[in-house]
């Protein structure tokens, strides 16, 4: 692996600038935390007063005979999705029966890492120390090595090869016993497995002769003689007025066939027919999403045999992880929004560095005091909205908060005064 290493400089004033223009976009980012907390609170009750809704209009019906008298009602039902469609993927000479056939590729490059240091200056100013680093990966798109940082990387680590595009076929037809699938029903079935190829498989002379199964894989190695393996000698020495290199080995061993610059490597996925659990409103002999009387869709479907609770109980628990997720979503945009705001302070203790250090967690403190509060304050009224006795009680915790920062505030200053 070979490093490069660049240096730059800012002054003082130039950060400063920085900072105060990141106030207004700090300002905004806080503000944003708002709607964010206030619209998840009212869509996490909306979704679970639907799954309520529904979970007690679900009937459960079998799969094997469509009956009129279940038209537009809220069904469940299990059994096998199958299908009759052949899948292929011509260029490797793959043909299954199945739900879905994915190709994944991943091409062996030469690849740039950087790593930036920032130290901080007597004055204000900062010194900005990034090392890049090379070394070979399997990435899933190409890398253009003529935008590496390194001139002499652009000359020895040359990025050769072609990659044939990702891609994902999934059968038309689909049913579930004497039901047909819908499309959005057939996107959400999952169970994807490994594809294993057969004993004995050939793969397409068209691949070339380099190309072999190896497990999972399918490798293909460019031929020799456009082959770029890796560079046995350093790269030439940049130039030393913009830059630090440092160099490789003098020596490498030599590459593995699936080592060499430009080789390719394709893993397969298949969706076979399997056994599925389904909540949808039955419509002839095909199913659509139950719209609740907020107007919230349901429509569950899950991998195996499940039973209705089974399936509104996972999807309650899928409505909270959410929920949890954008609470602090919410919560990261106040936070980094107030510490945006609060950055020219520590900016201007950077005349003397550890001053500014110091600033710079005092005013991160400060941020996450008021991030926290308005969080649950936001929180409670949404509460107080849509769940009146939790919101009320959330609310008091806030206030409680509240009261605490202001006694501790006062208690330091009043210790401060009988200190003086």
């Amino acid at each position: 692996m070979s490093q490069y290493t660049e240096r730059s400089s800012e002054s003082w004033f130039s950060r400063l600038g920085g900072a105060i223009k990141g106030v207004f976009i700090g300002i905004i980012i806080f503000v944003i935390g708002f709607p964010v907390l206030w619209l998840n609170e009212g869509r996490a009750v909306r979704r679970s007063r639907a799954l309520k809704e529904g979970q007690g209009a679900t009937i459960s019906i079998q799969a094997d005979q469509v009956l009129p008298e279940n038209e537009s009602k809220l069904v469940h039902l299990t059994g096998k999705a199958e299908t009759n469609d052949i899948l292929s993927d011509p260029a490797f000479g793959i043909s299954e029966v199945a739900i879905r056939l994915s190709r994944d590729g991943e091409i062996y490059q030469w690849t740039e890492d950087s790593e930036t240091k920032e130290v901080k200056k007597l004055g204000g100013g900062v010194e900005r120390i990034t090392t890049y680093s090379y070394s070979k990966k399997w990435v899933s798109e190409p890398v253009d090595s003529s935008e590496f940082k390194d001139p002499a990387a652009r000359d020895s680590y040359r990025n050769t090869g072609t990659l044939l595009k990702d891609q994902v076929k999934q059968a038309e037809n689909v049913n579930l016993g004497a039901f047909t699938l819908t499309t959005e029903i057939i996107n959400k079935i999952g169970d994807r497995k490994t594809y294993n190829f057969p004993e004995g498989f050939k793969l397409p002379e068209q691949l070339g002769p380099n190309a072999r199964i190896d497990g999972d894989y399918v490798i293909v190695t460019p031929a020799a003689a456009n082959a770029t393996p890796a560079p046995t000698a350093p790269p030439a020495e940049p130039s030393q007025a913009t830059a630090e290199a440092a160099t490789p080995a003098a020596t490498a061993p030599a590459p593995t066939p699936a080592d060499v610059i430009g080789a390719t490597r394709y893993k397969f996925s298949i969706v076979k027919p399997h056994d599925i659990s389904l909540i949808a409103v039955q419509k002839g002999n095909t199913f659509a999403a139950y719209v609740a009387s907020n107007g919230n869709k349901i429509l569950e479907l899950k991998d195996g045999i499940h039973t209705a609770d089974a399936m509104f109980a996972a999807a309650q628990a899928s409505n909270r992880t959410l929920t949890w997720f954008l609470r602090v979503v919410g919560f990261l945009c106040m936070l980094i929004g107030l510490s945006m705001v609060f950055r020219p302070l520590s900016v201007l203790g950077d005349i003397v560095p550890f001053i500014g250090n110091i600033i710079g967690i005092g005013t991160g403190l400060l941020a996450f005091l008021i991030a926290t509060p308005c969080t649950l304050v936001t929180i409670a009224i949404a509460w107080i909205v849509y769940r009146p006795v939790l919101g009320i009680l959330l609310l008091a915790v806030a206030a409680g908060s509240i009261y605490l920062i202001v006694k501790k505030k006062k208690e330091l200053a009043a210790a401060k005064a009988t200190a003086a």
